[in-house]
C-alpha cells in the first residue's frame, strides 16, 4: 500500500476527529494523535512497518499491542522456507495469539522433509493458541494422504488439531477441504468440533476431508460427529459422506437453517448409492432456503450420474467433468436430458466439460436451453458443430433463453469451421454488446496466426 495514501488516510481522521472534539490543528503533532487515530493508522501498515511505528513513542508502543490490531492472521508454514515460516509463526503466536479470531494456516509445496517441519510448528503455534477464542479456523489443501507417507507424524499432527480443537468453543467457519483424513483422524477432528462449537457453526467445508475411496457415511463415528452440527448454514461435503438416514437426521436438526450444499461426487469415492427423492423433499420442505450444487469429476457415464441427481435435489448449479476415457460410451445425450428434465425450473449455473471424441450433444444442449428458464450461466467444453453455437445465439435474440453467461469450447473444429466460427462472433457481437451479455466462444484447435 501507498504510504503516501496511507498518511492522507491519517490526516482524513486526524482531522475528522479534531473537527469532533473541536480542537485547534496549529499546535497537533503526531505524538498528540488520539489513540484511535493511531490504531487506525496501524491497520493500514504491514506487520514490519506496525512494528517499526512503534517505535516512535511509548505511547505508540502500548497501542501497538491493541488486541483489534491482531484479529486476523494467515500463516504459510510450507515451501522451501519452512523452517524460517514457522519460527514467525511461532513468535507471532507467542505475542499475539490469544487476540486471533480468524486463522488461516497453510503448508504449500509440501515435501516429506517440510512435512515434519510443519508438524513440530503446527504443534507450537496451536500450543500457545488454547486460550484465543477462534471464530474461523481455517486449513486447507493440507493432502495428508497425498503427501504425508509416514505414519508418526501424520497421527501426531492429527493429535494436535483435536486437542486445539477441543479449546474453541465459538467457531463459526471450520475449513479443512482437502486434508485427506483417514477414517479414525477425520471422525475425532469433526467430534472435537461437533462437542464445544457444533451449537455454534456456521459455515462447514470439508470437501475432500477424508481420503477416497472410503465409505464414510457407514460409519458410526462419523454419524455421531456431523450430528452435533446444529448450526449450519452452507456445508460443502462429498457424496461419499451423505446418506438416507443423515439427510433425514439433517431435515430434523437443521430445520430452517441449512440454505447451501456443495456436493462433491468424485469417481474414487463410493458414490453408488442412491439418496432417496423423499428424503431430499423432506430436507426441502424443512429449509425452504436450501439450494444444492453439485460437482461430478472424472465420472462421465449416464448410469453414474443419473441415480445420484434425483429431480427432488433443489439443484440450482451443476459441474461436471468427465474425464478422458474417450473409448468410453458415456451416453450424454441421455445425461443432458435427464438434467433438463428434473431441474427446469431450479438450475441458473452449468458447467459441461465433456472430454468425449465421438458423442455429440447439440440437440440436447439447445434443448436444455430453451427448458430450464431459470439458467443464466453455462460453460460447454465438447463436441459441438458450429451451426449449433449460432442457434444459442439465436435463442438468445428471440429471447428463447435467459442465458446471461456462455462460454463454449467447440472442440475437434476444422479450419475451415474456425473461419466460419469467427464469421458468427462478428455476426452477433452488437447483440452480445448490447445486451452486456458474457459470450466467449473458442476452440481447442490451434491455429498458426504467423503472417505469412
Amino acid at each position: 500500500m501507498e504510504s503516501s495514501w496511507v498518511v492522507g488516510k491519517v490526516c482524513e481522521i486526524f482531522t475528522s476527529v479534531s473537527r469532533i472534539f473541536n480542537s485547534s490543528m496549529e499546535q497537533s503533532t503526531w505524538v498528540d494523535l488520539p489513540d484511535v487515530v493511531v490504531i487506525e493508522l496501524f491497520r493500514f501498515l504491514k506487520d514490519k512497518d506496525r512494528a517499526a511505528a512503534a517505535l516512535a513513542c511509548k505511547n505508540w508502543a502500548r497501542l501497538f499491542k491493541t488486541p483489534c490490531l491482531w484479529r486476523s492472521r494467515h500463516f504459510e508454514m510450507g515451501g522451501y522456507r519452512a523452517h524460517n515460516n514457522g519460527s514467525r509463526a511461532c513468535a507471532f503466536s507467542s505475542l499475539f495469539g490469544n487476540y486471533v479470531r480468524y486463522l488461516s494456516i497453510s503448508c504449500s509445496h509440501p515435501s516429506y522433509h517440510t512435512t515434519k517441519i510443519f508438524q513440530r510448528a503446527i504443534e507450537d503455534v496451536l500450543g500457545k493458541m488454547r486460550t484465543s477464542n477462534l471464530f474461523e479456523f481455517e486449513l486447507e489443501r493440507l493432502e495428508l494422504e497425498r503427501f504425508w507417507k509416514y505414519e508418526t507424524p501424520r497421527d501426531k499432527l492429527i493429535a494436535c488439531f483435536v486437542r486445539f480443537l477441543k479449546t474453541q468453543k465459538y467457531l463459526k467457519i471450520f475449513d479443512m477441504t482437502a486434508a485427506q483424513c483417514n477414517l479414525d483422524g477425520g471422525c475425532r477432528i469433526l467430534q472435537a468440533v461437533g462437542n464445544n462449537s457444533g451449537h455454534k457453526v456456521q459455515d462447514v467445508f470439508i470437501e475432500d476431508f477424508f481420503h477416497s475411496r472410503l465409505a464414510v457415511f457407514q460409519t458410526d463415528h462419523y454419524k455421531s460427529a456431523i450430528y452435533k452440527f446444529t448450526n449450519i448454514n452452507y456445508l460443502g461435503i462429498n457424496y461419499n459422506c451423505l446418506s438416507d438416514e443423515i439427510i433425514e437426521t439433517f431435515s430434523k436438526t437443521l430445520e430452517g437453517k441449512l440454505e447451501c450444499m456443495n456436493i462433491k461426487v468424485y469417481r474414487n469415492d463410493p458414490h453408488f448409492h442412491t439418496i432417496s427423492g423423499s428424503q431430499w423433499s423432506m430436507l426441502r420442505r424443512k429449509c425452504p432456503k436450501l439450494k444444492v450444487t453439485m460437482w461430478f469429476e472424472s465420472i462421465g457415464h449416464s448410469t453414474d450420474i443419473i441415480p445420484v441427481l434425483v429431480k427432488e435435489i433443489p439443484l440450482k448449479d451443476l459441474h461436471i467433468w468427465t474425464g478422458y476415457d474417450d473409448d468410453v460410451e458415456w451416453r450424454l445425450a441421455i445425461t443432458i436430458d435427464h438434467i433438463a428434465n428434473s431441474y427446469a425450473n431450479t438450475l441458473s449455473m452449468l458447467s459441461l466439460e465433456l472430454d468425449n471424441n465421438h458423442e455429440f450433444v447439440d440437440d440436447n444442449v439447445l434443448t436444455l436451453l430453451q427448458k430450464c428458464k431459470k439458467l443464466n450461466q453455462l460453460t460447454l467444453n465438447a463436441n459441438v458443430v458450429v451451426s449449433t453455437i449460432r442457434a444459442i445465439c439465436l435463442l438468445r435474440s428471440e429471447k428463447k433463453t435467459t442465458l446471461q453467461s456462455l462460454h463454449l469450447t467447440a472442440c475437434g473444429l476444422s479450419e475451415q469451421e474456425w473461419t466460419v466460427l469467427c464469421q458468427i462472433k462478428d455476426e452477433f457481437s452488437e447483440m452480445i454488446e448490447q445486451q452486456g451479455l458474457d459470450y466467449k466462444f473458442c476452440t481447442d484447435l490451434l491455429i498458426d496466426l504467423t503472417p505469412m
